[in-house]
């Protein structure tokens, strides 16, 4: 029986975000080094300059390819990263047990639907940031939490958006100070990366993979937490409904 609708709780999210990454340590970063650390450092290593010059970057159009192929390559990781570990928060917050298998093997079994939702999802959101960047940000925060529910209800990539798109609405400004939260934690963790890379870039390297590491840990546990909500503050769903779809 769904538990009676409630108002959007931003604790609730923080709670239960810090609550499955403390629960589930080795899973959530070992999941988020491979998928997301590792591949950065490479693409990092693939795409820094010989060269001490800054600009030497926009110099090659070979490395400007590079680069752009990178971010996408980036921000697709970082939505498998996500399918993968919804399983793990919802079956964690309804107290069952989750395992490494499990969660790549339901991310795998939608790779197609992730990969059109992922080019989908960047596009729009990169078209959004080169006019004004508001239309962005507005594309993303409706978009949110498309990645779970595909993993979650099986919804189809058009579907996925526009159900996205209904349980943000009302709660984006919580959302946007979310989003802004997890900004200046990142800014913050980031500090020595930037000392550190005043004395060696390929220290700096590897740093970065690791800040990478567990910022996407924390933001798809966030995403994850945040679909949670939606679905409990709107619809009163709890979180042994939706570790139910995948018992």
């Amino acid at each position: 029986m769904a538990s009676r609708p409630a108002d959007f709780s931003i604790s609730n999210v923080f709670s239960n975000t810090f609550g499955v990454i403390a629960r589930n340590a080795p899973l959530f970063l070992g999941l988020s080094l491979i998928i997301v650390g590792l591949p950065q450092l490479l693409i990092g290593m693939a795409t820094t300059p010989q060269s001490s010059d800054p600009l030497a970057l926009f110099a090659s159009p070979g490395a400007i390819f590079t680069s752009m192929i990178g971010y996408i390559v980036f921000l697709f990781l970082s939505i498998v990263l996500q399918a993968s570990l919804i399983v793990v928060s919802a079956n964690d917050l309804a107290g069952r047990p989750v395992n490494f298998g499990e969660c790549v093997n339901r991310a795998v079994a939608k790779l197609l639907p992730l990969i059109g939702l992922g080019i989908v999802v960047a596009i729009g959101v990169s078209i959004g940031f080169v006019f004004l960047i508001i239309p962005g940000v507005i594309l993303y925060l409706m978009w949110m939490v498309a990645v779970p529910v595909l993993m979650v209800e099986n919804m189809g990539v058009f579907e996925a958006l526009s159900r996205s798109a209904a349980l943000t609405k009302g709660s984006r400004w919580k959302l946007l100070g979310l989003i802004v939260v997890f900004f200046i934690f990142s800014m913050i963790i980031a500090i020595p990366i930037g000392v550190i890379s005043l004395i060696s870039t390929s220290l700096s390297l590897v740093s970065s993979a690791l800040l990478s590491t567990v910022s996407a840990a924390v933001g798809a546990a966030g995403i994850a937490a945040v679909y949670i909500e939606l679905r409990g503050s709107k619809e009163g769903t709890n979180s042994d409904q939706l570790a139910s779809v995948f018992a």
